[in-house]
């Protein structure tokens, strides 16, 4: 009974405003969405995400988020294409096998917060800005990249392949 008081004054005293909280790699995602030949999308995903979400609703300079995902999960439920773009053409999984975000910042928003930080990829870091929400121990943010910025898949003819990429993760953290 005594710890149980003990625990209650110190919730009272300090409430839970700080979240630090590890990815539930399992139930966690990456969606992606590239044109292709102009006239249709090809949608895939990236699983295997790792790392940790830091949210201090109250201090907000003591949030962060650094993230992996392992990029010879991607999956656009076509294994030929799976496979190509595991090869040295884009991902070159072999000698580049995580994408990476590092947060240096995170703002309150109308809608949320804005993560600002890097996104690396094939050896190149890129400034990147992530809008997002969290309610219920779920992460949702949303946001564009230009594949060439990073060297994805250079050498593709640009009118097979679209160069922007629409890219939405779901993470639940634990």
């Amino acid at each position: 009974m005594k710890k149980l008081s003990i625990a209650l004054v110190l919730l009272f005293l300090f409430p839970f405003t700080f979240l630090a909280q590890e990815i539930n790699t399992e139930k966690s995602i990456v969606n992606f969405k590239i044109n292709n030949l102009i006239v249709s999308n090809v949608k895939g995903t990236f699983k295997e995400m790792t790392g940790i979400f830091k949210l201090d609703v109250d201090d907000l300079s003591k949030s962060e988020i650094d993230v992996c995902i392992s990029a010879k999960t991607i999956n656009t439920e076509n294994e030929e294409r799976d496979t190509h773009l595991r090869s040295e053409d884009f991902f070159y999984v072999e000698n580049n096998p995580t994408i990476c975000y590092t947060s240096s910042n995170i703002q309150k928003s109308k809608t949320g917060y804005t993560a600002l930080g890097k996104l690396t990829m094939l050896g190149v870091s890129r400034d990147v800005n992530i809008p997002f929400t969290y309610k219920n121990n779920i992460f949702i943010g949303a946001f564009k990249i230009n594949r060439t910025d990073y060297h994805l898949g250079e050498n593709e003819n640009p009118f097979a392949i679209g160069e922007m990429v629409k890219i939405e993760i779901k993470c639940i953290v634990n």
